[in-house]
This record gives C-alpha cells, sequence and structure tokens, in this order.
C-alpha cells in the first residue's frame, strides 16, 4: 500500500472527528475557533507526514546513509504523537493540542538531516539545531499558550491567536506547494517547447 495512502488513512478519521465533534457539534466559540485550527494543522501535518515519509523511501533507494534511519525513526515517532494528539483533539481539546505541540517539539529537537530532492538527485544536509531555533521557539510559545487556554487566562484572545496563527501557517505552506507546482508545470512546458 502506497505511504499516501496509509497517511490518509491514518489522519482522515482523526481530521473527521475533529469537525464533526469540536467545530460543527462544538458548544463554545473559543472550542470551534482552536479547533478549526487544529483541523487545518492535521490536514498540514498528514501532508508533511507523507512528503516526509516518502522522502526517506526515495532516498534510501539512492543512498546508504545511517542517519536515514534515525529521520525515519524520529518521523515516525512524532507522527504516532501527532496522532494521539489529533484523535485526542477530538475529545478534549486542549489536552490534544498539547500533544500535537510535543510531537512537533520532538521533531524539532532530534531531527539532524534536511533531504532535498530536486528531480533525480537526492541531497542529505545536515540541519543544526541553531536554525531551528526560530521554530523550537514558536512551538514551545504555542505550548504555553495553549496552556494558557486550558487554564482559562485570555481564553478568547487566545483562541483567535492560535487560529490565525495555524490559518497563517497553512496558507503559507499552500502557498509554497501551488508555487512549487506552477513552477514544475512551467518547466515542464518549457522541455516540450524544446
Amino acid at each position: 500500500m502506497p505511504i499516501s495512502r496509509i497517511i490518509f488513512l491514518l489522519f482522515f478519521p482523526a481530521c473527521i472527528a475533529i469537525l464533526f465533534k469540536q467545530i460543527i457539534w462544538g458548544y463554545e466559540l473559543t472550542h470551534q475557533l482552536l479547533a478549526s485550527g487544529i483541523f487545518l494543522f492535521c490536514i498540514e501535518q498528514a501532508n508533511m507526514a507523507n512528503q516526509d515519509l516518502q522522502q526517506v523511501a526515495d532516498a534510501k533507494v539512492k543512498i546508504k546513509d545511517s542517519r536515514l534511519d534515525n529521520f525515519q525513526r524520529t518521523t515516525i515517532i512524532t507522527i504516532i504523537i501527532e496522532l494521539t494528539g489529533f484523535y485526542l483533539s477530538s475529545i478534549w481539546l486542549g489536552y490534544g493540542s498539547i500533544l500535537i505541540l510535543i510531537g512537533i517539539i520532538w521533531f524539532n529537537l532530534f531531527v539532524k538531516i534536511k533531504i532535498e530532492a530536486q528531480s533525480s538527485d537526492i541531497r542529505i544536509k545536515s540541519w543544526p539545531r541553531t536554525e531551528r531555533s526560530t521554530v523550537l521557539i514558536a512551538d514551545v510559545m504555542g505550548l504555553i499558550l495553549v496552556s494558557l487556554w486550558i487554564l482559562k487566562i485570555g481564553y478568547f484572545w487566545i483562541s483567535w491567536g492560535l487560529f490565525v496563527m495555524a490559518a497563517s501557517y497553512c496558507c503559507i505552506k499552500s502557498f509554497w506547494v501551488f508555487k512549487y507546482f506552477k513552477f514544475v508545470e512551467n518547466k515542464r512546458i518549457y522541455e516540450l517547447k524544446k
């Protein structure tokens, strides 16, 4: 079974559960806002999980490097933690969100490489923690905000803030994905004209 289908089968029920239990049937606007952000984030993390696992599989075919095994293990553990968080979010939104953020922090702490795939060329680059420091700071801030949300400190504003952050993140990622596809499409057209 292809990796993309496995990821879809794992993440789709969590997305649907969050959509119905927390957004549609939600009882408070603050829960619905945070759940909407988590719903969008679930879709984005499914996409990232698919990309990471596919890149590792492709790289292992062409390159023998023990760092790929570490990257794959870290990615799988992250997916398990995040999936648990997404499913938990459909029942207990705040605690599920904390688990999702812990999974993201786990990934950014322990992954040591970047896999760059360009056409048929695959490169493995070292990815020092100093380059990930801004992402780690943002993740820890998200963890603090969700903790404050659970404690009902700044409840309404934190809900809006987390929703805007998740929606912005998904929009930025979508922009880059669509930009990439447009580039690939234009490159193919150029190659056909030659």
